[in-house]
């Protein structure tokens, strides 16, 4: 294990070493748009017109940032202008580089997970820390293939490295939690310092499944958990909630945990928030309850970006240094 360790710290590296991602200077309004741009997740890109000064970006789903690139390259040509140069895709500035030449080499695995695409890592020695990213599930699609929801951003934009925990199937939660418990020690023994996990839906359940089989994660983001599917689909709820209570208690104390849930979920069984606040509460956990925020409902409300701007700030400041702010 010690050699190929060593490898994979080398390699990452290596690849991090390779690539200038410092920005050509933006200034005024540009510079502001930017900001903000950075504190978002993939996929997403940054578009400036030919005056210098004015700027759209957009960001959209999928495996790379074509769709977010034609989205903010559109917004700009509606305003009449006919030059309009992409800034930036993702976390990658393209300093005159055409956007589609500028994908990052790939970064090594580490045990099941794998580096996001079209993403810029910097490996276990430059990162502030690894956040793992574990995607829900979509009927008749491919969610290895979806984006992180947007509010991410906040942890990239420390410096966090991105990874993903992609399954195929569902059938076997336990077993791919014990697999992403194993590739958290792994990614700790190459040398991030902090690990965190993030997931929506059943994501998330793996996400708290994980922490509970003795990941070493020093924070979780748990969006919208569930692994059941739909309460109309369930022949006993009771199922869904004993297994959930299962999870929660069994969390130890050591990492900080948000839950969030939303309203008109329809894969909620109901009471999941007082079980996991009564729970964390009996053991000693550091956590923060997100129970039904005002303005937002369904399963994937997390997913719009109004919730990143409104909720990002401050899931961030409790993982990262357990101070509890408004709103959350």
């Amino acid at each position: 294990m010690r050699p190929l360790l060593v490898a994979l710290i080398a390699a990452l590296s290596l690849v991090a070493a390779s690539v200038d991602v410092r920005a050509q200077p933006l200034s005024g309004d540009a510079a502001r748009s930017y900001a903000d741009f950075q504190l978002f997740g993939p996929q997403r890109a940054f578009v400036m017109a030919g005056d210098g000064r004015t700027s759209w970006w957009a960001g959209a789903s999928g495996g790379d940032p074509t769709q977010a690139v034609a989205a903010a390259v559109k917004a700009c040509r509606d305003k009449g202008n006919s030059q309009c140069t992409v800034y930036a895709v993702n976390d990658i500035p393209l300093n005159g580089r055409e956007w589609k030449s500028a994908a990052p080499a790939p970064v090594p695995p580490i045990g099941r997970l794998h580096g996001q695409p079209w993403w810029q890592n910097q490996g276990p020695q430059g990162a502030s820390g690894l956040i793992v990213w574990s995607h829900g599930y979509r009927s008749g699609s491919d969610s290895t293939n979806s984006a992180p929801q947007p509010w991410i951003g906040r942890f990239t934009a420390l410096g966090y490295d991105l990874y993903r925990f992609d399954r195929e199937w569902i059938r076997d939660w336990a077993g791919d939690a014990t697999q992403l418990a194993d590739a958290v020690r792994r990614a700790k023994a190459m040398g991030y310092r902090r690990v965190l996990l993030a997931g929506q839906s059943a994501g998330a359940w793996v996400s708290l499944a994980a922490t509970m089989r003795g990941a070493p994660v020093d924070g979780v983001i748990s969006i919208s958990a569930a692994h059941h599917g739909e309460v109309k689909d369930m022949r006993d709820v009771s199922i869904a909630r004993a297994e959930w209570q299962q999870i929660v208690r069994g969390v130890k104390p050591g990492p900080r945990i948000v839950v969030v849930n939303f309203a008109g979920d329809p894969y909620d069984v109901g009471g999941r928030m007082d079980d996991a606040a009564t729970a964390f509460a009996q053991s000693g956990v550091q956590a923060d309850i997100i129970a039904n925020p005002p303005g937002f409902s369904g399963h994937n409300a997390a997913s719009d970006f109004a919730f990143a701007r409104k909720y990002g700030a401050c899931i961030q400041g409790f993982i990262e240094n357990g101070a509890k702010l408004a709103p959350c």
